[in-house]
């Protein structure tokens, strides 16, 4: 969901790590499953979510760094 939200939006950008392939930044992020998504170092949530679940979460991260 977030490489399409990338797609659409030129402001987002996506990185995709293969956990098994990077342990050290797997474990830095505490990735137990997947898909684990991080927005901007500061929300981040486990598994498959619905996209008005991905949006809220988006939309939080967003609100969060405009605050900074």
């Amino acid at each position: 969901m977030a490489n399409g939200a990338a797609i659409l939006n030129p402001q987002l950008s996506v990185s995709v790590i293969e956990a098994n392939e990077f342990n050290d930044l797997a474990s830095s992020y505490y990735v137990f499953g997947v898909p684990k998504t991080v927005i901007n170092e500061k929300i981040s949530f486990d598994g498959a979510v619905s996209e008005p679940v991905f949006v809220a979460n988006l939309e939080r991260a967003v609100k969060a760094a405009q605050v900074q």
